[in-house]
């Protein structure tokens, strides 16, 4: 493995203008109850977050029930979320919401209110988008390890079948593998797990470059 250098900030989704006024973290999660949107909070403010596109979505799906079935196989009683829950980071008053997330042992909130946010997540998975992907990698990235529950952080490409797993080892975090087409594994260490990339990425329709056939000297 090795070592991660600080990570630049990234791209920030812009605050949404319809909500200039600042809300408390209660106020924020109950307007997000009806919201057409999601939002990240920051300090009071509200920031919209683009809409993912359809394959964006597939991917998400199929991480969730690849988590939850590589789990169940290994008898761990791990808890998996969805792209619905927020995660609450105190040390910057922020609610940021991940692709998924996994709890080990009993999950904390912060605000006992039906959306929630999630004060103690053990993994985080992002899918890189082409709109948020430098955010996830830069600024995003690190928010969360401000998080001292954090043991690892998973990078998913939209574009290609490629997972990237970042571990934290005696308080510092460190770059542990690039898995890379579909038959390699995603290795995900704080879980004591092993996801083959094929299951992320089940019905996804990566376009596949032909090579060109050279002309002979009969075809001219």
């Amino acid at each position: 493995m090795s070592g991660l250098t600080a990570a630049a900030p990234g791209v920030q989704p812009q605050k949404d203008k319809a909500h200039m006024r600042q809300y408390t973290i209660e106020e924020y999660l109950e307007l997000e109850e009806t919201a057409l949107v999601n939002h990240e909070f920051d300090n009071g403010n509200l920031i919209q977050m683009p809409g993912g596109t359809p394959q964006h979505s597939l991917i998400k799906a199929n991480l969730v029930t690849a988590l939850n079935n590589q789990l169940r196989k290994s008898g761990k009683t791990h808890l998996v979320f969805n792209s619905d829950i927020r995660i609450y980071l105190p040390a910057f008053n922020r609610a940021v919401m991940p692709d998924a997330a996994v709890v080990t042992g009993k999950a904390r909130f912060s605000v006992e209110h039906p959306v929630g946010v999630l004060l103690n997540p053990s993994l985080v998975v992002e899918v890189l988008s082409d709109s948020t992907e430098s955010y996830d990698r830069g600024e995003k990235f690190a928010l969360y390890r401000s998080l001292a529950s954090l043991e690892e952080y998973v990078l998913v490409s939209q574009n290609e079948p490629r997972v990237e797993t970042f571990v934290k080892q005696n308080g510092k975090w460190f770059i542990n593998e690039a898995a890379q087409g579909l038959e390699a594994e995603a290795e995900l260490a704080s879980l004591g797990l092993k996801i083959p990339i094929r299951d992320l990425f089940w019905n996804i329709p990566f376009e596949i470059p032909q090579k060109k056939r050279r002309k002979k000297s009969s075809d001219s």
